[in-house]
């Protein structure tokens, strides 16, 4: 009883000096940050004048001056966070402006030794920072490292910053075979990656969308995603019959989003797709078009067994000026006893309730006594007196 009640004493004894010693380290560590607080605050207060000069002399055509005085460690992690943040926010002569200041400020050269450290965790943040500064003779050992980098969270800071300093496609192209290379599926992650580069990116996406192997296809189609070139159009039409239903979907949004006509025998084939989601794009954008001449097809979808559909169609013709507005209310009119009849009726209602509160608009106004003549007319309601400029 005597010794148990001893080593439940020595057990106690080791928790609490372990929790003192925890306690302490963690105070420390706290103490350490008040005191890196300081010396930032300090710096902000002492190179304000200085950054207020950087940033007033971005558009100038002289060079950026290294600031009069030495800097301490602190001081020089400092300035590299705001150059870094002010490098990130301008572009083009402006940001190639701060990066000849790291350059003459040493940081660049500072980075490039602390790259080849044993230590992983510097080695990564010198990674961070030589992309910050787009230092392109830093690509050959970032790559290295990308390429012998386990998949976690910081893969994708070291691609991150191959990115920015990618001297050619050819380095991009190293980046998403790298990180396919992991089989997953991060395709947006990887486009989001690739836009961080300076170089242009659409030529080697319309490369990727020709592809064979469908995780490039998926980059492509991501990263045509925001092009409106009816080239992309072109580019991606065959991909809308793939057997892949993800890469369908994106080819015809890619395909929608780049044509400014399409033939009534696309638009035919996508309204009657198996896909609702391909059949709510198509009249989506159809409603983008705003060409009447679609109207007639787009009355099919008001019967469509999916409501989404349906909503997404009736939205639309509400966009199509008056030829749309009366096929919708003849529409609902048909089906007027019927649940959907009422459901369409429901958004004609809801749409003029939505115009009567923008009336100050010329255009809402016009719209508003458009949709109200037509809704009278068909559905025969009281008299109304219409608003009027």
């Amino acid at each position: 009883m005597y010794t148990n009640l001893n080593v439940a004493i020595q057990a106690l004894y080791i928790i609490i000096a372990f929790n003192l010693v925890c306690m302490a380290f963690i105070y420390a560590i706290k103490l350490r940050n008040i005191q890196r607080r300081k010396l930032f605050d300090r710096f902000q207060t002492k190179f304000k004048d200085y950054l207020t000069y950087v940033q007033a002399n971005l558009d100038g055509v002289e060079p950026l001056r290294v600031p009069p005085w030495t800097m301490n460690k602190v001081e020089m992690e400092a300035m590299q966070e705001k150059l870094n943040d002010m490098m990130e926010c301008f572009s083009g002569e402006q940001r190639h402006k701060l990066i000849r200041l790291c350059e003459d400020l040493g940081l660049v050269q500072h980075h490039l030794a602390r790259f080849n450290h044993r230590s992983y965790p510097v080695k990564l943040d010198a990674a961070y920072h030589l992309g910050c500064m787009r230092v392109k003779e830093a690509v050959p050992a970032l790559l290295e490292l990308l390429k012998e980098h386990p998949l976690n969270s910081s893969l994708f800071v070291v691609a991150r910053a191959v990115a920015k300093c990618a001297r050619n496609q050819q380095d991009l192209g190293a980046i998403v075979q790298l990180l396919l290379r992991h089989n997953k599926k991060c395709y947006e992650l990887i486009v989001d990656i690739m836009a961080e580069s300076e170089l242009e990116t659409v030529s080697l996406y319309t490369k990727y969308v020709n592809h064979e192997n469908p995780a490039y296809i998926q980059i492509g189609l991501i990263g045509m995603h925001d092009y409106t070139d009816p080239a992309a159009a072109s580019a991606v039409f065959r991909l809308m019959d793939s057997k892949h239903e993800d890469i369908q979907l994106k080819a015809v949004d890619v395909y929608l989003k780049s044509s400014r006509l399409l033939p009534k025998n696309v638009v035919s084939k996508l309204l009657s797709h198996p896909n609702l989601d391909i059949r709510r794009l198509t009249l989506e954008a159809l409603a983008n078009i705003g060409n009447t001449a679609y109207v007639e097809m787009m009355k099919t979808s008001l019967a469509d067994a999916d409501q989404r559909v349906v909503y997404a169609c009736a939205k639309g013709m509400l966009k199509m000026g008056e030829e749309g507005m009366v096929t919708l209310c003849e529409s609902a009119a048909a089906a007027q006893s019927t649940e959907r009849g009422e459901f369409l009726q429901g958004l004609v209602d809801e749409e003029l309730k939505h115009l009567s509160m923008q009336l100050h608009h010329l255009d809402k106004l016009t719209q508003y006594n458009t949709l109200m003549y037509t809704y009278d007319k068909i559905f025969r309601k009281h008299t109304r007196i219409y608003r009027v400029v």
